[in-house]
Formats: structure tokens, sequence, C-alpha cells
């Protein structure tokens, strides 16, 4: 039974794709809320009796959520692996 390694350049490819991968997921989602932003308005707020502003709030908060995770768990790793390896 062998083991193998992983290589640095292979580590590297799965931090670039995946960093690729979801700043991509992030535009969707944000082509979509701003295409749609009254019909996600009317239904959580008819469902959840939240105010219109709550839900912008809510949704930017998670957006930034979102893009701090991208940039500390993929980006960074990439960034390093990049430059310093």
């Amino acid at each position: 039974m062998t083991v193998e390694h992983i290589t640095v350049e292979q580590l590297r490819a799965f931090f670039g794709w995946g960093a690729v991968l979801n700043i991509a997921f992030l535009g969707v989602v944000l082509i979509f809320y701003l295409t749609y932003r009254d019909a996600i308005y009317r239904l959580y707020g008819d469902c959840f009796d939240v105010p219109k502003e709550k839900i912008s709030t809510v949704f930017f908060g998670a957006f930034v959520l979102y893009e701090l995770i991208i940039f500390a768990f993929f980006v960074l790793p990439y960034l390093t692996l990049r430059f310093f390896v």
C-alpha cells in the first residue's frame, strides 16, 4: 500500500480554483439579489414579518461575511503558496 502526498502545486491549484468558484458564486448571488430585490423583500417580509431595511442589512452582513471567509480560507492561502513557497 502506497501513500501519495499532495504537492504544493496541487494545493495551490485547489485554493486558486476554490477562490475563483466562490467569487463567481458571490457575483451570481449579487446579480440575483440586485435583479430580484423586490421579490426577495416581499418573500421574506411576508414569511417572517421583517421590514425591508432589516432584510437589506442582513443581506449586506451575510455578503460581507462570505467575502471575508473566501478571502481568509481561499485567497490568502493561494497567495501565500504562490508568492512565499
